[in-house]
């Protein structure tokens, strides 16, 4: 499926353009979705370790958000408790890994504290919810709705600004590796290294003309996968040499960019349309400090 996307609503350009001005420095920061799932596929152990080897390397403070796939067995839960302890912020992906146009809002809900449950105890929990497929709700009802819960429930939300399609990628680049054929694996990877780069700079000159001059704190939503494990020290090499900052997760998600309004459901006997309200800006609990 490919990600949904939305357009930023009038209220959100409103307010981000009282934070308009000359163009920052531009920085980013590095989340992944969905988990490493090692029952299938137990070279998933290796190349969870190898991502959070670099970033550790790096002294990278990423952020995962888990889907039920990763969550399903013990030693999925394992994996995802590494990256806890490796001092990473741990987000909700929900547990189903629908997406929100596709269902209805109180079995949404439901599925998000599904998720919720089996990842609120781990240090660097963060309520920060990101919807499958960037999915926020197909009307504008629907998307209220979900908004208000997040609100009555202290979450955030997670988008990105800059996103690719790297699971189609990665089906891709797991065949070639079945065929071992290490040339054509390397030229693969290089190509979707370049990719990747190409769209982070598209993106990087988009905002800022959305914005009027200001260049926001960049999310970048890669998928937890072979592929991703084994480009990452060359992107991050590429980020940091081309003048890339890259911050925490968790503090570029403060950014205005990434936050959402929502109208409150009015108090009992009152009309409708009370004002606009937004989501909060939650803080994430302490993480372990980085090995």
């Amino acid at each position: 499926m490919a990600l949904f996307r939305i357009g930023l609503p009038a209220s959100i350009l409103s307010l981000l353009a009282l934070f308009g001005g000359s163009a920052q420095a531009q920085t980013i920061g590095l989340s992944f979705d969905d988990g490493f799932e090692p029952v299938s596929r137990p070279v998933a152990v290796q190349e969870n370790q190898r991502v959070l080897s670099v970033l550790a390397q790096h002294k990278i403070r990423a952020m995962l958000f888990p889907a039920g796939f990763s969550m399903g067995s013990a030693a999925g839960m394992d994996l995802i408790r590494d990256w806890s302890a490796a001092g990473h912020h741990i987000g909700n992906h929900s547990y189903q890994h629908q997406a929100y146009s596709q269902t209805d809002p109180v079995s949404y809900q439901h599925d998000i504290e599904h998720a919720e449950s089996l990842l609120r105890d781990l240090p660097g929990w963060c309520p920060r919810m990101r919807f499958p497929y960037l999915d926020e709700g197909n009307t504008p009802e629907k998307h209220n709705a979900m908004m208000q819960w997040l609100a009555q429930h202290g979450y955030g939300v997670a988008p990105a600004t800059i996103t690719l399609e790297d699971w189609k990628d990665n089906s891709a680049y797991e065949t070639l590796q079945a065929t071992g054929n290490e040339t054509a694996m390397h030229a693969y990877r290089q190509d979707y290294l370049n990719r990747v780069w190409s769209e982070i700079q598209k993106q990087g000159q988009h905002w800022p003309q959305v914005l009027g001059g200001r260049d926001p704190a960049h999310i970048l939503l890669l998928h937890a996968n072979s592929l991703n494990a084994a480009v990452l020290p060359d992107l991050i090499d590429r980020l940091q040499t081309s003048g890339w900052s890259i911050v925490d997760a968790a503090q570029a998600l403060q950014d205005p960019i990434y936050q959402r309004s929502y109208q409150a459901a009015p108090a009992a006997g009152q009309p409708s349309g009370n004002a606009e309200q937004w989501l909060p800006n939650p803080d994430c609990q302490p993480g372990k400090a980085q090995r």
